[in-house]
């Protein structure tokens, strides 16, 4: 395997099945946020206040308007930074949009940044230092001084460090130190999600099949889609090693026999084009089979990642590319700039969200994570 051909298939590891937003047309996305916000005024509710800053902020990022996803990002952690000291649950609202800045570095190809950003934030935390990130300052008075509130969220921040941190090295092309960073985070657990899938990689990367079958090997099985995930493993280190007749066809049967469900577009496309990538001299027809397969999941969920995935492979043919075409236009995505008819809806929804945040006050109830910046 040449080393580009490598880096190409490394480049969507590692591969989980986690549920993301998908990339629906434009319009349906600003009405669906504007009407949450409108929600969120009416019930004084600042999680939903909060979904709506970040939904906001992934659609102007999906755009490719970087400069005014990080600037709603930072007005919406400034709305929280500035009514300290926070208790658990706002703490964790104000800190939200931080790691979301980081996670528009890495959809913006700076892995480097983003890491460094995130490493900061979590050393800040734990030592009680000031930080300051991305335009914005931290200090320890703004966040509970009681260990109890304090401790999960260290934990989150943990865990989104580990997921997101090693995202950022493995777009920065740092396999190596991705390795040593899971392992400092006890990441590399007995089944296939991200630490494990990481190590294997970077042992095929390095040319070192005996150690990535080894880890494969080792690996337990906890759902169907690690089955699959595995078998593309599998196959990488035996064409890396050379020593094994690979049987193309199952895994193609395998890939294609992966549910479909929704908000998995992207994850489904990507096993397909890597089965693809690990496959040679595959019939025209189970290519043009596949590739249809993966064109009407990302038509039917309305996913425009999806389809900018299958456009840019060249296996898919041209008239499967024209057909989703029509669905990347209408997404906005990659157009250098949010379209003026979605500036103005933005305007009154992030208004009506940041005057719930700015006048609800601590609340003593758990909060959850929504709508991340992916």
């Amino acid at each position: 395997m040449t080393p580009s051909r490598a880096a190409t298939i490394a480049a969507r590891f590692p591969l989980v099945a986690r549920k993301r937003p998908p990339a629906k047309p434009l319009d349906a996305r600003v009405n669906r946020l504007v009407r949450l916000a409108e929600t969120a005024h009416r019930e004084s509710d600042p999680d939903k206040a909060s979904m709506v800053f970040n939904g906001a902020a992934l659609v102007a990022s999906d755009c490719g308007d970087p400069n005014l996803a990080r600037a709603w990002c930072r007005r919406h952690a400034s709305l929280y930074l500035s009514r300290a000291p926070l208790n658990g649950y706002t703490a964790r609202f104000a800190l939200e949009p931080v790691v979301n800045l980081a996670r528009l570095s890495i959809r913006d190809g700076d892995g480097d940044g983003a890491y460094r950003l995130l490493t900061h934030l979590y050393t800040a935390i734990v030592g009680g230092t000031p930080a300051f990130l991305d335009g914005l300052e931290i200090h320890p008075r703004q966040l509970p001084a009681d260990p109890e509130e304090l401790s999960p969220i260290i934990s989150w921040l943990r865990g989104t460090l580990l997921s997101d941190g090693t995202r950022a090295l493995t777009l920065a092309g740092r396999w190596d130190d991705a390795v040593t960073h899971v392992r400092r985070y006890d990441g590399i657990g007995p089944t296939l999600v991200d630490g494990r899938q990481v190590a294997i990689v970077a042992h095929l990367l390095r040319d070192e099949g005996p150690s990535a079958a080894a880890l494969l090997a080792a690996t337990e099985i906890e759902a169907p889609w690690e089955q699959t995930v595995h078998g593309l493993l599998k196959i990488w280190q035996e064409l890396a090693v050379g020593t094994v007749a690979v049987d193309h066809a199952d895994l193609i049967e395998r890939v294609s026999a992966v549910p479909r469900t929704p908000g998995l577009a992207v994850f489904r496309v990507r096993l397909g084009l890597t089965a693809l990538d690990l496959s040679v001299g595959l019939p025209i027809d189970v290519v043009d089979n596949l590739t249809k397969q993966l064109v009407a999941d990302a038509i039917h969920d309305e996913d425009a990642k999806a389809a900018r995935d299958l456009i840019n492979h060249p296996a898919v043919e041209v008239e499967h590319q024209e057909a989703l075409r029509p669905l990347l236009k209408a997404s906005g995505l990659d157009q250098g700039s949010l379209p003026a008819r979605a500036i103005d809806p933005f305007s009154v929804a992030l208004d009506l969200a940041g005057a719930v945040i700015a006048r609800q006050r601590d609340r003593g109830r758990g909060a959850g994570l929504h709508a991340r910046t992916q």
